[in-house]
């Protein structure tokens, strides 16, 4: 795949990311941490494109979106209501990932040098199990289509795109010097993440509308 390839499926983020920006002001406000993380995912790759073009690296840009990234995600699921009301899970979870990464990244030096896999494998691992505790409530509680529901639809791209990760990166830890095998995992990765964008799309287009905005304006017309 050509790099322009690569650099236009990345760029798929600015999709969910302009409908987002069109319904933010109607929609409920527990799903703005997921429109915080678009506007996130957007900034990192327009940022990290800057940043190859400067310096031909990218790492420092990566491993610190690894951070942020996962901090949006647990307010997501905090905003959700699961770990409001597990605060004790929620300190736990953050707290261990916090604690990989500046061990990776400070400890090791790494920030600069190396993409930290053992972040990203922790990560990946912590928000597969949100998503499946989501999914399985979601399951039992709604009665509606699930395809048609954003909160699904987000565990759902979520899940794929972590769940590729702990390949990627379970293969990065296991042998990072079989570059055979990297290779061809890690040329799919824009493919998987474009589709992924896709579903974020459509999960913005099924947030629900927030309660007052109807009468909302109504009462200003």
């Amino acid at each position: 795949m050509t790099y322009l390839a690569s650099a236009l499926l990345s760029f798929t983020i600015a999709i969910p990311l302009v409908l987002a920006l069109v319904r933010v002001h109607k929609v409920r406000t527990s799903y703005f941490p997921f429109m915080v993380l678009l506007l996130l995912a957007f900034t990192t790759e327009v940022v990290s494109e800057i940043s190859l073009r400067l310096t031909r690296g990218n790492t420092t840009v990566s491993n610190i979106y690894t951070l942020l990234e996962f901090g949006v995600i647990l307010w997501q699921f905090y905003a959700w209501g699961f770990l409001r009301r597990r605060k004790a899970l929620l300190i736990l979870l953050a707290a261990a990932s916090f604690f990989t990464w500046v061990t990776e990244n400070i400890g090791y030096g790494r920030l600069e040098l190396h993409f930290c896999s053992a972040s990203v494998f922790i990560n990946s691992l912590i928000i597969v199990f949100l998503c499946i505790n989501e999914i399985n409530a979601l399951i039992a509680s709604f009665s509606g289509h699930l395809f048609r529901n954003a909160r699904f639809l987000i565990c759902m791209g979520l899940m794929i795109i972590s769940i590729y990760s702990l390949i990627t990166e379970g293969t990065l830890l296991i042998d990072p010097q079989n570059a055979v095998v990297d290779w061809p995992i890690f040329n799919i990765f824009s493919f998987v993440n474009a589709f992924v964008n896709i579903i974020y799309a459509i999960a913005v287009c099924f947030i629900p509308v927030r309660d007052d905005y109807y009468f909302s304006r109504r009462f200003k017309a």
